[in-house]
């Protein structure tokens, strides 16, 4: 019998693939060609690379090697700096042990008055991906990816490395994507701490040392979150090419999500 039509289109779209492996170099058929490693920049020569306004000026502070894979960076009441060190965020393509507890928060200090930090900490070590940092009086509270945990960090001794941990406030633990989880909070100038994605804000009782839950919209932040100098918290999120938004109302009230904006 005669061969269908369906048969024979199959027929000859299989001598055309057949034949494409044929004429393709060794180095096509094998996957992209390898490329050359790009050279990487000096901290000190990308620093000549940035553009600035007239008036204003970039000085180097801190660099490699005393922190690695940095993700958020915080300041206390006497200058020093913490450091949030994402050590297994994406090491491949494939993401491989991202949960190992092996980041940091590292505490960095400038001992001569010249504006640079010369004394470096490991202030925590052994860690999942912390990506919350707020420095209270002598505490560090820290946020760690995959739990809505918070934990106050204190150093008793002096020597630098926190060696007391006590909970500053128990929210449970959650999954999903690390990229879609909390980060940020902020104490506003309304002494409410707010933090990206969840829809509820915290407030610190002084005198029972409890913290304090309440609910608000949602806020539409994903990685950025800071405060101006009004006590306006200004979000980011990072979907869409989109900067600053949803400061256009108290955000207790959420996100204004317009066509456009």
């Amino acid at each position: 019998s005669r061969p269908s039509i369906t048969a024979k289109m199959i027929w000859t779209f299989l001598s055309l693939v057949a034949a494409l492996f044929v004429v393709l170099p060794a180095s096509a058929q094998n996957g992209f060609p390898p490329q050359p490693v790009p050279k990487f920049l000096s901290p000190t020569e990308s620093q000549k690379l940035f553009q600035l306004p007239e008036g204003y000026s970039l000085e180097l502070v801190l660099s490699e090697p005393q922190i690695k894979e940095p993700a958020v960076a915080v300041f206390d009441g006497d200058g020093n700096m913490f450091v949030a060190e994402m050590r297994t965020y994406m090491q491949d393509i494939d993401g491989s042990g991202k949960y190992n507890k092996v980041s940091r928060v590292s505490k960095h200090m400038d001992t001569n008055g010249d504006g640079k930090y010369d004394k470096h900490i490991v202030f925590i070590d052994k860690l999942m991906l912390p990506r919350i940092l707020l420095p209270l009086d002598d505490r560090l509270i820290v946020g760690e990816t995959n739990t809505n945990d918070l934990f106050a960090y204190r150093d008793t001794d002096g020597d630098g490395v926190a060696d007391e941990k006590k909970p500053f406030y128990i929210g449970g633990n959650r999954g999903g994507n690390l990229e879609h989880q909390p980060s940020g909070l902020i104490w506003s100038m309304d002494n409410w701490l707010y933090t990206t994605y969840n829809a509820h804000r915290l407030r610190l009782d002084p005198e029972t040392g409890t913290v304090r839950k309440e609910g608000t919209g949602n806020n539409g932040g994903q990685w950025g979150l800071t405060q101006d100098n009004h006590g306006k918290p200004w979000y980011v999120n990072a979907g869409g090419e989109r900067g600053p938004l949803n400061f256009q109302v108290p955000i207790v009230y959420g996100a204004l999500n317009t066509g456009d904006q």
